[in-house]
């Protein structure tokens, strides 16, 4: 292997032959027989393996009735990335050779350290996991208008009401199985900060969400706090939430290094790579904070996201920061703003479906309630089971939630 072939591998042609040198001496290759499993569904990941030559078939629930066929890959594409990217590191889907497989494979460590020193690789990797996002979002929707097609023709058939039952929980266990999914990508566990309270709470208002929240430790005692919102709801949002967190996580990554990390400058950096590529009449507003733990002092910047409150002892404060939403406009600049937590303060970040909550006579849960809420003296899991119960009074029994709905809270002791 030389640095030549390297160079025709898509993923690793606009690499420096520096870099392409040192490489060649990390990828190892691997041959497999027609047939042969790369790896199965839920394992944990541990490398990115790169097609030299023959087809590897991308299967979801290998061996089951619900086997499905997501994609054929061939020479050139790479698969293994998304476990390398996620907090679980679990496989999405399993890998089976369809012809005889000859392979290059990068382990996590030297993934991780590629990205760190090349930033510019993830974004390629990031692209085309939002193009197979893409493909899997419109084959989900065929599966869909298949499935509603064979349910009217088994209704017409055989106007059988149990029929229309069956595939009504298959689908409802299909959804539950992408919201456990998704839940997967959030946070597992909240970061433990010593003299900090930290809180956090994710409800979609379907079986998925556009909402996100994140949590990246950074060198030097800092914690960057992310708090998005896409438009619409459903499996349209959820794919747009999926992608603009895993970018905005890549995008924290590789700027890890510096000294001053500036919010405003990589959301403007994920607002380069969202905008190609992000649906008609969709965008995601988005909060991103870096937390100075020792000194309480929080630099952030703002995506059109709705301003946080912090409570201190002169007041309730909104904290005030401009920018247009991610994956509209390109070119955009988001400045940063900075505020200090004393002892005692606590900040509440959120999405809007709070504060756009409708009770029966129409009027809107509104940010003024919200400010005022703000007064109480709870904290974390208390304050937002206090925000939520004023939430359940407001609206009244039977309420349909009408958007997701996400807190994160943060407080010094």
């Amino acid at each position: 292997m030389d640095e030549l072939l390297l160079k025709q591998i898509p993923l690793f042609s606009t690499l420096p032959d520096v870099e392409l040198i040192h490489l060649r001496g990390l990828l190892q290759p691997c041959d497999l027989d027609a047939g042969a499993i790369l790896f199965y569904e839920s394992e944990i990941g541990d490398r990115l393996s790169i097609i030299l030559s023959g087809e590897v078939e991308v299967i979801k629930a290998l061996g089951t009735a619900e086997e499905r066929l997501l994609s054929v890959l061939g020479r050139g594409d790479f698969i293994g990335e998304m476990s390398l990217l996620f907090h679980d590191r679990q496989r999405s889907a399993s890998a089976r050779a369809r012809t005889p497989v000859k392979l290059l494979e990068l382990l996590q460590a030297d993934f991780d350290n590629l990205l760190k020193r090349l930033p510019r690789l993830a974004f390629a990797i990031m692209d085309e996991m939002s193009l197979r996002l893409r493909h899997s979002e419109d084959a989900t929707i065929r599966d869909l208008q298949a499935k509603n097609v064979q349910l009217t023709q088994a209704y017409n058939e055989l106007k059988d009401a149990q029929a229309q039952l069956i595939q009504k929980e298959k689908l409802d266990h299909e959804l539950k199985m992408a919201r456990r999914i998704q839940e997967s990508i959030l946070p597992k566990e909240l970061p433990d900060l010593f003299g900090w309270e930290l809180a956090a709470y994710w409800q979609p208002a379907r079986s998925v969400s556009g909402d996100f929240y994140d949590f990246i430790p950074f060198p030097h005692e800092r914690l960057g706090i992310v708090v998005g919102d896409v438009t619409d709801k459903g499996v349209p949002a959820a794919l747009v939430m999926a992608t603009t967190r895993t970018t905005l996580r890549a995008t924290a990554l590789s700027m890890a290094g510096e000294d001053n990390i500036s919010p405003g400058v990589l959301l403007a950096r994920v607002n380069e790579f969202l905008c190609p590529d992000m649906p008609r009449n969709m965008f995601v507003t988005c909060l991103f904070a870096i937390l100075h733990l020792p000194s309480g002092k929080m630099v952030f910047a703002n995506a059109g996201h709705p301003l946080p409150y912090q409570r201190t002892a002169q007041g309730i404060l909104p904290l005030s920061a401009s920018g247009m939403p991610l994956g509209l406009i390109p070119g955009m600049v988001y400045d940063d703003k900075e505020t200090v937590l004393s002892e005692g303060d606590c900040i509440l970040m959120y999405s809007d479906g709070l504060v756009e909550a409708h009770n029966p006579t129409g009027e809107m849960f509104s940010f003024n309630r919200l400010k005022d809420l703000m007064t109480c003296d709870y904290t974390g899991d208390a304050l937002i089971e206090y925000l939520l119960a004023d939430l359940s009074r407001f609206t009244g029994a039977g309420w349909e939630q009408e958007d997701d709905v996400t807190f994160v809270t943060l407080a010094r002791r």
